[in-house]
């Protein structure tokens, strides 16, 4: 084996992962361990400076890369899930065989309460447990009939909680695609809390609870600081093994950027940040659209259009319409930062001949929002009005903030390509946009856009 093959290796390794390796290491080999802690500290501790020695036997790295691999499949709840996938079809199926029925016994006898899959191991166990009856087979018969009644109320109990997490779900997610927050959602505020607190619950369930949490977090800013104290509250189970998959870290470090952005710590945002963006998978899409716009905050710009021009391709297979109309927004937008406002008019024209319908049900807010700021800094006052009346905009915004307090930025930009074409004077426009922000900033608190301020200051600046 080449050293550059564990080299990837380590490098595709996220923090928590060498944690819990770390956890559970026996290394009776003096140079396995030595290659161990080179490794622990440049994932961990980022300590570019000590390398991996080429003179220790490359058989070594081969095995310690093997032997960590199978360590981390071992614990990964995801591949737990379709093993016990593969055991429910080959029971209902009548093709078990003798080894894997062993195996399932083993991990029958090895359970410890609440486990991350507990609900579908239940499931199996008593479907097994019904095999086994059936064919008047009574050797694990007590082993098994005792799982099953010693962790009957358990599994009616988080049943329950999945069933009512459905309709949580429904409501809080609701809430944050319309961005404000309801008592639909506050409702459930209490009830998610008790089952954070819950040690008994199942790990999945537990874990939806942090996730609608965050959600509710990123709308009522009162509870950041406590939703972010539940992030660390699960770091331990993180290094346990317990709650581990890779799919699920990329979402906890994705999350906890939001939270934290959202706290304003943008520096520590962007660290969890570049982790959940570590490996295309599903939602990678999602987190760089958000690890972009943190890159942004930071004046990282350039950096952050690199990143989403890379992505392109990948964004263009998606199926996913609310993560792909974020995108097009998200690169439109690093392309104005970039000061280059006709790749950004190409790229939005063009994504919207051919995702017209998508950027209407999913995001138009924001991709109009942009494109009109795009036209504005190009000069194309006629077009913003074109696009404005062809998209219904203004109606659709006057409905908008039915629901959503903001500012009527639509209808300024309309009044704004009014004054530049000589309809309205620039003392009638700025008299019409300061009575509403005179308005909105009294009745609800809140202040206007300062990008959009600036961009209308600017085009008034202009001749003609």
């Amino acid at each position: 084996m080449k050293l550059n093959k564990f080299q990837t290796f380590a490098e595709s390794l996220l923090p928590h992962e060498v944690i819990l390796l770390d956890n559970v290491k026996q290394f009776q080999d003096r140079e396995r361990a030595d290659i161990f802690d080179v490794l622990y500290h440049k994932v961990c501790n980022k300590d570019g400076k000590r390398c991996f020695d080429p003179k220790i036997d490359k058989r070594k790295y081969s095995h310690l890369m093997h032997w960590m691999q199978s360590r981390l499949d071992g614990f990964c709840t995801d591949q737990f899930y379709e093993r016990l996938n593969y055991f429910d079809i080959r029971i209902k199926t009548d093709t078990i065989s003798s080894d894997e029925e062993n195996e399932l016994l083993k991990l029958i006898k090895q359970y410890r309460p609440h486990h991350f899959h507990f609900i579908r191991f239940y499931e199996v166990v008593k479907n097994y447990l019904m095999f086994l009856l059936v064919r008047v087979r009574l050797n694990d018969y007590e082993l098994i009939h005792k799982f099953v009644h010693d962790y009957h109320d358990d599994y009616v109990r988080c049943k329950e909680v999945g069933n009512r997490m459905t309709q949580a779900t429904v409501d809080i997610v609701t809430d944050y695609h319309n961005l404000k927050i309801s008592p639909n959602s506050m409702k459930w505020i209490s009830w998610l809390t008790r089952l954070w607190n819950d040690q008994n619950l199942d790990g999945y369930n537990r874990y939806q609870t942090l996730i609608l949490l965050s959600y509710v977090a990123l709308l009522k800013n009162d509870a950041l600081e406590e939703v972010l104290a539940y992030y660390i509250e699960l770091e331990p189970q993180l290094e346990d093994g317990s709650y581990y998959s890779k799919k699920l870290l990329f979402n906890y470090y994705g999350n906890k950027q939001l939270i934290l952005m959202k706290l304003k710590q943008y520096d520590q945002a962007l660290y969890y940040g570049r982790l959940s963006i570590s490996e295309q998978g599903n939602d990678y899409i999602m987190y760089l659209n958000n690890y972009c716009f943190n890159l942004s905050k930071l004046g990282r710009s350039e950096e952050a259009l690199s990143l989403l021009i890379k992505a392109r391709p990948f964004a263009r297979q998606m199926s996913n319409k609310y993560n792909r109309t974020l995108f097009i927004s998200s690169l439109m937008k690093c392309y104005n930062d970039n000061g280059q406002y006709l790749n950004s008019k190409q790229y939005a024209e063009n994504r919207l001949s051919m995702y017209e319908k998508d950027i209407l049900e999913h995001n138009w807010n924001k991709f109009f929002r942009t494109y009109m700021e795009t036209l504005a800094q190009l000069g194309e006052f006629l077009k913003v009005k074109k696009t404005i009346r062809r998209f219904n905009l203004i109606d659709r915004e006057s409905q908008f903030l039915k629901n959503y307090v903001s500012f009527p930025y639509f209808k300024w930009l309309l009044a704004l390509a009014n004054h530049k074409e000589g309809n309205i004077s620039e003392a009638r426009f700025w008299n019409g946009i300061e009575r509403e922000m005179e308005r909105i900033r009294t009745t609800y608190q809140i202040e206007p856009s300062k990008r959009a301020l600036s961009l209308m200051k600017k085009c008034i600046g202009k001749n003609g």
